[in-house]
């Protein structure tokens, strides 16, 4: 059996000053003490579930921070948004989902729930046919039908949230669902 003894030329405490191992020290017993002030979590106004589509991204932050949410809302991303939530086509993908706002619910408070879908969706097509890609009006019937049945799905999990639904328009304009 080899011994391995260090000195002060061995180079593995190399950065660890006297008030490094001070700060190591503080550390450590800042976290053994779970202080309340360093891990308050006030929790978030928000959740934000939309689709994935690069496309819309930098509009659904500027929407969600126009309501006054930057840095106040968590979000969950998903091919479809909550098209995918609802649509049998990716009933496999739901349960992730639910986790997740259930988690979201646990962890951060979460008051609303955003569910955002938008026009010229790849998702919604897969889930609808091709017709949502040409008639303005089907599109619009079928993307409102998804979101209430989010909403309503939603709030038999977690029936003391908020519910907003809205459909994102190209040029980043939403138009609210009831």
């Amino acid at each position: 059996m080899t011994h391995q003894f260090h000195n002060s030329g061995c180079g593995c405490l190399q950065g660890l000053s006297r008030r490094g191992v001070l700060g190591l020290g503080f550390g450590a017993a800042v976290v053994s003490t779970g202080l309340p002030a360093l891990a308050v979590d006030t929790g978030y106004e928000a959740m934000l579930m939309q689709c994935i589509d690069p496309r819309f991204t930098t509009d659904a932050w500027k929407y969600m921070t126009s309501r006054g949410w930057q840095n106040k809302y968590s979000q969950f991303n998903i091919a479809g948004g909550p098209v995918a939530a609802v649509a049998p086509v990716f009933q496999e993908w739901r349960a992730t989902w639910e986790a997740n706002l259930d988690i979201s619910v646990q962890l951060h408070a979460v008051k609303r729930l955003v569910g955002m879908t938008h026009r010229d969706c790849g998702a919604a097509v897969v889930a609808y046919g091709d017709r949502i890609k040409t008639d303005k009006a089907y599109e619009t019937e079928m993307l409102s039908q998804a979101l209430r049945a989010f909403r309503d799905q939603a709030k038999k999990r977690q029936p003391q949230l908020i519910v907003e639904l809205g459909i994102m328009d190209l040029n980043g304009a939403v138009e609210t669902v009831a």
